[in-house]
């Protein structure tokens, strides 16, 4: 059997996020679910112009392997013609996104649905959620602004684009033979919001491990926390409140709790460049600001240490599909508090402590502290085997199953 598996999600910003993490996760795994007469074809952009996903897949350079390489990343600048953007788009959009893959494979498994849904073979789409669809105002510019400021070049490029992206997500949901996704809430959204038949549907929860993938390197912390701390780690859209996160912050502060605030992630370079508004003047206008570290993306190692090292992992989110961070937590021994919606009760069940708006958080931080010694360690060891029971062996084979039905439905 000829597996094909699109990789560029390792080469795009997906590598620092989820999308990244369950690639790396189930690709490097496959190899030990497919039979040893199994071949893999890595379709990826051209490695002379972005990063090599091979560097990630320690156990798919191992196995028998081949490589198309799909051109040059389209973000580099110029590394497209006009006439070939409006191809590429017209594929993406009416026809098959991806041409190349006939003849070269049996099977296509796609974790990136922008990526497309080729037309020529069977295929599996590893679907993590649907926020931009679901959040379209807050991923969205919305066309009548432009409209409203007389802008007709931008009213149009922004109707053409947010068009795109509605259309590029229904067609490869509907192109797409089969879906694995990556919680039963997510299930639900794909059959209620896009009408998606159960049948063509498999659940398979995501896993976590204290031995994760092989990632970009990435040098070690510079700033370290010196005091108590709470820990964020994300992005700062704005499905996650972090703001609600650095106001209970600054309750706990104003009331002698005098521990720090530790964010992670690719948004948290620094204070003054996080993204999101609303999240970088709350910072920036704290009393505290001093004391609320901005770490950026860190290293698999570094991670651990600072879930372990934590007063509580906090993770007030709106939306997931399935909430890996809470699971790592849990796995860290770090106690979470974190917002109940969508699939974090699916994941977390009585395991964590929730929370409802920025007071809440800091009410059940301080119900955290004053835990006796033996609470604490009976709501943290009791966490960590219900993470641990999460591998990344089950998506795995349940994607390798997909992938196999549908190669025996062809023959």
């Amino acid at each position: 059997m000829r597996i094909g598996i699109d990789v560029r999600a390792l080469q795009t910003g997906h590598k620092f996020r989820g999308i990244g993490e369950v690639t790396k996760q189930v690709v490097d795994r496959l190899p030990e679910k497919a039979p040893d007469d199994s071949q893999f074809i890595l379709f990826m952009y051209d490695r002379e112009t972005s990063s090599d996903p091979l560097d990630m897949l320690p156990n798919i350079s191992k196995a028998d392997y081949d490589v198309v390489e799909l051109g040059p990343d389209p973000e580099l600048k110029n590394s497209r013609t006009k006439q070939q953007k409006i191809k590429k788009n017209y594929q993406k959009l009416f026809g098959d996104p991806l041409p190349e893959v006939k003849g070269k494979c049996d099977v296509y498994l796609q974790f990136d649905y922008a990526f497309g849904i080729p037309k020529t073979v069977p295929s599996v789409l590893v679907k993590h959620d649907l926020i931009p669809f679901i959040f379209w105002n807050q991923y969205f510019t919305p066309v009548k602004q432009h409209i409203k400021n007389r802008a007709l070049r931008s009213t149009l490029r922004t109707g053409f684009h947010n068009y795109r992206s509605k259309k590029i997500l229904k067609k490869s949901v509907a192109d797409a033979t089969s879906i694995v996704t990556v919680s039963a809430h997510t299930k639900k959204d794909l059959e209620k919001v896009l009408g998606v038949a159960s049948s063509k549907i498999t659940a398979s929860h995501l896993g976590v491990s204290d031995k994760p993938a092989k990632t970009l390197n990435v040098s070690e912390l510079t700033i370290k926390p010196s005091k108590p701390y709470l820990l964020f780690i994300g992005a700062a859209d704005a499905r996650r409140r972090v703001e609600d996160l650095v106001a209970a912050y600054n309750y706990l502060k104003a009331h002698n709790n005098d521990m720090q605030l530790v964010l992670v992630g690719e948004n948290f370079q620094s204070k003054e460049k996080i993204p999101n508004t609303i999240v970088r003047q709350a910072i920036l206008d704290s009393s505290y600001s001093s004391d609320i570290l901005t770490l950026g993306y860190v290293n698999d190692r570094d991670k651990a240490q600072l879930m372990a090292n934590a007063t509580a992992f906090v993770y007030p989110t709106l939306y997931e599909g399935f909430g890996i961070p809470v699971l790592e937590a849990m796995l860290a021994r770090c106690p979470v508090i974190t917002y109940r919606n969508s699939s974090i009760p699916e994941v977390g069940g009585d395991y964590v402590v929730y929370a409802d708006g920025w007071e809440n958080i800091a009410n059940k931080v301080i119900s955290l502290q004053t835990l006796d010694s033996d609470q604490l360690s009976k709501l943290i060891e009791n966490a960590h085997k219900h993470a641990a029971k999460y591998t990344w062996d089950k998506i795995t084979q349940d994607t390798f199953q997909q992938l196999k039905n549908e190669v025996t439905i062809v023959t």
